[in-house]
């Protein structure tokens, strides 16, 4: 089985005039780590990513979408967290033995209820700033380290 990376979306974004997939619309520093790992074919083939959109909700990473301006507040997480519970749980009991999350803030809120209701392994990017987070989703992307032997993952078993 493989893992699930979900990561949250960015503020930063690239400006295409038309749909373009999820991946290519975010550019802020996670989305650059992942993307380099991919160019580079160093992008460890056992994980798949999802995001976790402020405008979308939980969607795959070839989703195409257009652009938005929207940011994730406690109350759109509140909104967003049945559909995403329900995505996820759907995801994670056929497809994944672990999830990966690398998320912030208001995120980790339209999560709660999907991570402790799946059957799979939770793991979370954790750390003190963006830079120490980064290098730890580097290194799991680049399959370098798994998530549940960093020190900086906490490791949460579903139901």
């Amino acid at each position: 089985m493989s893992s699930l990376l979900v990561q949250g979306c960015s503020k930063s974004k690239n400006s295409p005039e038309e749909a373009v997939p999820a991946l290519e619309l975010y550019s802020g520093y996670f989305f650059k780590i992942i993307k380099k790992a991919i160019r580079d074919g160093e992008f460890d083939e056992d994980i798949d990513i999802c995001i976790l959109s402020a405008e979308y909700g939980l969607i795959d990473a070839d989703t195409e979408i257009s652009w938005y301006d929207r940011r994730m507040d406690e109350e759109r997480a509140t909104e967003l967290a049945p559909s995403v519970e329900t995505n996820l749980r759907n995801r994670a009991d056929s497809m994944y033995d672990e999830i990966i999350v690398n998320v912030g803030g208001a995120y980790k809120q339209a999560l709660e209820d999907a991570t402790a209701s799946v059957d799979a392994d939770i793991h979370y990017i954790e750390g003190d700033g963006i830079g120490h987070k980064g290098h730890v989703l580097k290194q799991i992307v680049r399959g370098e380290t798994a998530a549940g032997d960093n020190s900086s993952v906490r490791t949460a078993v579903g139901r």
